[in-house]
């Protein structure tokens, strides 16, 4: 019976998580942590395993690129980028346009998410005054952060955490690759993401 114990008790903890992540019972963060600590406490991950992501230079600079984010944010320096490109469109599918192309630059060079947090509250400001209907902004907001976010290594959580694995995984297996490190360069994802990026928002 102990053998069927760890997947089970696996499949408790997330379905509540998920739970408590639809119905917003607690803060995603808290949750998250709890469930680290229920996992460590049942024995299906060990210590080391439960806080190795927190040493993830990936995950280090996403918290670091939050605080450029919210510093730009403070300065107002965000706002007033946006408003010179935003303007006052007089359709829908204009005012599209220009979110979406400002957007997908900023989130190319700042991580998408810490973005989206910070833009929200500015486009729906300019929705209303604009009298445009926000949920017509908001989405193309999160798209043009996701393909914007593609063009760099660091424009998305996704590709600094995937680089931090890669490098890892190179010094564990420098033997067989012949190098114990792997380099992506700032702008390497480029040749591809630019033009997804650019069809996405087209």
């Amino acid at each position: 019976m102990s053998g069927y114990f760890q997947p089970w008790y696996t499949v408790f903890i997330v379905s509540i998580s998920f739970v408590c992540l639809v119905k917003d019972y607690v803060q995603s963060d808290l949750l998250f942590c709890a469930a680290l600590a229920l996992l460590i406490t049942g024995k299906v991950i060990t210590v080391e395993e439960g806080i190795q992501g927190f040493a993830n230079e990936g995950l280090l600079t996403v918290a670091a690129l939050f605080v450029v984010a919210q510093g730009i944010s403070s300065t107002g320096g965000l706002d007033w980028y946006m408003g010179r490109f935003l303007g006052k469109p007089k359709t829908i599918a204009s005012a599209q346009i220009r979110l979406m192309f400002p957007i997908a630059i900023i989130s190319a060079f700042l991580n998408n998410t810490p973005v989206v947090a910070v833009m929200i509250p500015i486009v729906q400001r300019w929705a209303e005054n604009n009298g445009m209907s926000k949920k017509q902004v908001l989405m193309p907001l999160s798209f043009a952060s996701i393909l914007g976010g593609t063009c760099t290594l660091i424009g998305t959580s996704t590709n600094l955490v995937v680089t931090g694995m890669l490098e890892t995984w190179a010094k564990e297996n420098k033997e067989k690759i012949g190098a114990d490190k792997v380099d992506i360069g700032l702008f390497d994802l480029g040749k591809y993401g630019v033009p997804v990026a650019f069809s996405g928002i087209v």
